[in-house]
């Protein structure tokens, strides 16, 4: 914007679901550390909702692509209408080579990314990437460091009241069994096993997830007869209302996991072949991190597999059904 100077800030990350949401704490440090400036954030069509109706963010930007902006023609469109916006920085949190040379093609003067992204040369200011640290406070780190808190998202009332009436009045056990990698999931029949005992004891049980969940929820529905199952039918504000209404969640390393710490409610979170060492686990006082500690095998992968290089998935298997039980009666106070 030729003769007005730049002003405001992009925030960028393009990965999965819980990376966009560990995203969130930034939208806050832009807007505290540059006050009176607006601030977009740029994300996949996916992701968008967890970010509307955001109270620092000015708008939400999407980068699809794999739809309109796919391809270099559509990144170079893109990276034209960014530069339209007259941004003074952008701020990366995805270690992306896309987004690295979507951004330094948009020309915005100030670009911040990790120093092992790919692409990092695309960055004039790059900051160490601490494998010491949350996920959420290496993100801050881009922005001059801070503390460890829980991302947030702003549902709107009226998709509170669809949570009140999808969920009973009393208090509920979520699950989340889901995951887009085999190696995450710990097995349904463990789950299916948890949910039979709670139902025994007389718990109101609530299955959630996406539409590709369904399957396995349904099958768990089926062992413990009862349970509510929601898989598929909730938007993912919608499914943030209902873990607000939840007294505990237990899921695998995977995005509910993200949801229920956003939403304020004591988490179980089974590690199956991923480490919390990573750090993406929850880490509130009444979070609890379940995991088969003593596997030579394990962590497998960064993001896991679609199934077991050794072919025993003893890093799920060996967790037994009990102990997620007495967790969440611990923290159900029973």
């Amino acid at each position: 914007m030729r003769g007005v100077a730049a002003a405001g800030t992009l925030l960028v990350d393009t990965s999965f679901l819980g990376d966009v949401l560990c995203a969130e704490p930034l939208v806050r440090a832009a807007a505290a550390r540059w006050p009176g400036e607006p601030v977009d954030f740029l994300t996949s069509p996916g992701a968008a909702p967890l970010l509307a109706n955001h109270p620092d963010l000015r708008e939400v930007l999407v980068f699809a692509k794999r739809g309109a902006d796919r391809g270099p023609g559509g990144l170079f469109r893109l990276a034209r209408r960014l530069r339209r916006r007259g941004y003074a920085r952008a701020i990366c949190s995805h270690r992306s080579w896309r987004t690295a040379l979507l951004l330094r093609a948009s020309g915005i003067p100030e670009r911040r990314g990790f120093a092992n992204a790919s692409l990092a040369l695309a960055y004039n200011r790059k900051i160490q990437y601490r494998k010491d640290l949350h996920e959420i406070e290496r993100n801050l780190e881009l922005v001059g460091g801070g503390a460890w808190e829980p991302p947030r998202v702003h549902p709107s009332e009226s998709e509170r009241r669809r949570a009140a009436e999808l969920t009973p009045d009393r208090p509920f056990v979520a699950l989340a069994p889901g995951s887009i990698w085999a190696t995450k999931r710990w097995p349904e029949e463990h789950f299916s096993a948890v949910a039979a005992a709670l139902r025994v004891e007389g718990r109101q049980v609530v299955l959630l997830g996406g539409a590709d969940d369904r399957p396995i929820a349904e099958r768990i529905a089926a062992a413990a007869p009862g349970c509510l199952d929601l898989t598929g039918r909730t938007s993912l504000r919608e499914s943030y209302a209902v873990l607000e209404r939840a007294a505990v969640l237990l899921t695998n390393d995977s995005f509910p996991m993200h949801l229920g710490v956003a939403a304020g409610i004591p988490v179980v979170a089974v590690y199956c072949s991923t480490l919390p060492s990573f750090g993406f686990a929850p880490r509130g006082l009444r979070d609890r991190v379940l995991e088969v500690a003593d596997l030579s095998c394990r962590p497998c992968g960064i993001h896991g597999r679609r199934r077991c290089p050794e072919g025993h998935f003893r890093c799920g298997r060996d967790l037994a059904p009990d102990r997620a039980l007495a967790a969440i009666r611990e923290r159900l106070g029973t």
